[in-house]
């Protein structure tokens, strides 16, 4: 069993987090990234990046798509929710 503190990681003083507002009114720790993405389209595959966090599952309980994240001033809808497992979740993340 994983039984690592990810905490540490998500920490946004001293860590790789960033604090963003989570389904309109709920301040959570967020890493950012542009994630690959893959897609296969008939004979043509195209690669390209999406804007993803990932943030501790336990922060995001009862994540839907839909659910919006706000970072700065910017407000991305939530796409696809990916949980690893080991208590972080992926959200796939499109601009509004």
């Amino acid at each position: 069993m994983f039984t690592e503190d990810l905490t540490v990681f998500f920490d946004t003083v001293n860590g790789f987090a960033e604090t963003v507002t989570y389904h309109g009114s709920t301040s959570i720790a967020a890493i950012f990234d542009a994630a690959f993405f893959g897609e296969h389209m008939s004979q043509l595959i195209v690669d390209s990046t999406k804007p993803a966090c990932l943030v501790l599952s336990s922060a995001v309980s009862g994540v839907v798509q839909g659910y919006t994240i706000l970072r700065g001033s910017t407000t991305y809808n939530i796409v696809d929710v990916q949980p690893d497992g080991s208590g972080i979740t992926l959200l796939i993340l499109e601009k509004q």
